[in-house]
């Protein structure tokens, strides 16, 4: 109907917050879905119906663990194919090398006049960081490194600068030569790591290390490509609660990697937040999240997974990408689009 405001409904799956480092949880989902009430109520009743007396809420993690349970959900996504759905990943390790090349190094760059995201070079580094971290020096000190940075990024640790940099020369005094120039660049920021880590126990940066408000941009973005704009309902969640007004206001805010220009508006005209125990589509989001990260973490981990093998086609229509490694971004560096020209 015209004028009508389209309301999509978001969750997550395998949210650890800012622990990036939980070794049962390497992978964390966004998901948002756009359906039908009627279809959204069908669907979760004939979940429902599937299931022991009882049951409680029928979510995700519950009903991937029985083979009951798992075929209910086929037949559920099944049932969804005239839906819109969309998904985001982070491989959380992968994440925290990312961040620190963002914080650190790039910061340092910028200082002397070079965007490291124009030329591709920031992503280039992470993945390099990340593919060479383990196997390049001694891997025990590699992860102390990753925990380190991790605990100095959180508010609620208690690591220092001092700290995050006995980690790096710890680190660097194990690597191969061939790859000590890589790592070699942290030991650089000192400074960056000082003006963040104060940043972050002011309270000025809120939640830095957490994938939710990232990947549920993408997912959000890629939703309004196939729907224009629409109303957000998330199930219930703090950190994206006390992000909600920036959101909305994002496109007022500079664009890091574009320095002098705006980020772009987000296709959002509400955020709302509501019980998914009450609304059917917060439970299909639940279960899309589910499916998606059970399959992203099978190809993380490579650890044997037949219900996330079963999942995958669903899942590679539903992903529209993540925060994930890609080292051939080092030979074909992933550049920033040309500025189109003024046409007005």
């Amino acid at each position: 109907m015209p004028g009508t405001t389209r309301t999509v409904y978001a969750d997550e799956s395998h949210s650890t917050g800012e622990n990036l480092l939980d070794p049962a949880q390497p992978v964390f989902c966004a998901a948002a879905v756009y359906v039908d009430d009627g279809l959204a109520q069908q669907v979760v009743d004939a979940v429902r119906a599937k299931l022991p007396s009882g049951h409680g809420e029928p979510k995700y993690t519950a009903l991937s663990k029985t083979p009951h349970g798992r075929a209910a959900l086929l037949s559920a996504f099944d049932s969804l194919s005239g839906a819109t759905i969309q998904a985001y990943v982070a491989h959380k390790q992968f994440m925290i090398t990312t961040k620190m090349i963002d914080v650190l190094v790039v910061e340092l760059a910028h200082e002397t006049g070079y965007n490291m995201y124009a030329d591709g070079a920031a992503i280039a580094l992470a993945n390099l960081l990340h593919a060479g971290g383990r196997l390049l020096g001694d891997a025990t000190s590699f992860d102390r490194l990753l925990q380190t940075f991790v605990d100095a990024a959180r508010k609620r640790t208690r690591a220092s600068a001092d700290d995050l940099f006995a980690a790096i020369s710890a680190y660097q005094a194990t690597t191969k030569p061939e790859f000590s120039e890589v790592s070699g660049l942290l030991q650089y920021t000192r400074t960056q790591a000082d003006s963040i880590i104060a940043e972050i126990a002011s309270g000025r940066v809120l939640d830095n290390l957490d994938p939710a408000v990232p990947c549920l941009v993408e997912a959000c973005r890629g939703m309004a490509r196939a729907i224009g704009d629409f109303a957000l309902i998330h199930d219930e969640s703090k950190t994206l609660a006390r992000h909600a007004e920036q959101l909305l206001a994002v496109h007022e805010l500079e664009d890091p990697a574009r320095p002098g220009q705006l980020l772009e508006r987000l296709p959002l005209t509400s955020i709302g937040f509501s019980d998914s125990s009450t609304v059917p589509q917060l439970q299909i989001a639940d279960w899309v999240a589910g499916a998606v990260r059970q399959w992203a973490a099978q190809k993380a981990t490579r650890l044997a997974d037949p219900f996330a093998e079963e999942l995958e086609a669903l899942a590679m229509t539903w992903c529209l990408g993540g925060i994930w490694p890609d080292l051939s971004v080092v030979e074909n560096p992933r550049r920033l689009e040309p500025e189109l020209p003024d046409r007005t």
